[in-house]
């Protein structure tokens, strides 16, 4: 009688108090994954012309595998809470190699008047899982990058 009533109510109490709360916007486990920003060429401030370019080095985990590929893409805080998005295929690159550098180029005047641009303007440079032809996953990223504006 008492075991269906523990298992009921007091290990999923327990699992919580462990586990803590789920995160809406869970962290991805790298699992041997790696993104690395070495360089970022960027104007003092930035204005609808300014172009941010970024060399990064990235590593697939031994584990990593995907039927659709890989890609390095540069997104930007959203207004929508934990969100981010780009617009446009510039800031995206497929990736073909397990390990290596590449160059990432986008123009700002893609985002720079879209109401959905969370202010100060920030950026992460994602590694992502392509999990169809059209969608992916995001296995790694670097930490935030934040840009000031031209006044």
């Amino acid at each position: 009688m008492m075991l269906p009533l523990l298992r009921a109510f007091i290990y999923p109490i327990v699992a919580f108090l462990v586990a803590g709360p789920a995160s809406p916007h869970p962290q991805p486990v790298a699992d041997g994954n790696k993104i690395h920003l070495l360089s970022l060429d960027q104007p003092p401030c930035v204005s609808p012309g300014s172009l941010v370019t970024a060399k990064l080095a990235y590593r697939l985990g031994p584990r990593e595998q995907s039927a659709y590929g890989y890609a390095v893409s540069i997104k930007f805080a959203s207004t929508d809470p934990g969100g981010t998005f780009s617009l446009g295929l510039d800031g995206e690159q497929a990736v073909t190699q397990r390990r290596d550098t590449l160059t990432l180029s986008y123009s700002l005047t893609q985002i720079l008047g879209n109401s959905h641009l969370k202010r100060p303007i920030t950026c992460y440079f994602y590694l992502h899982r392509n999990t169809s032809a059209s969608s992916s996953e995001v296995i790694t990223r670097t930490p935030a990058v934040v840009f000031r504006e031209c006044q």
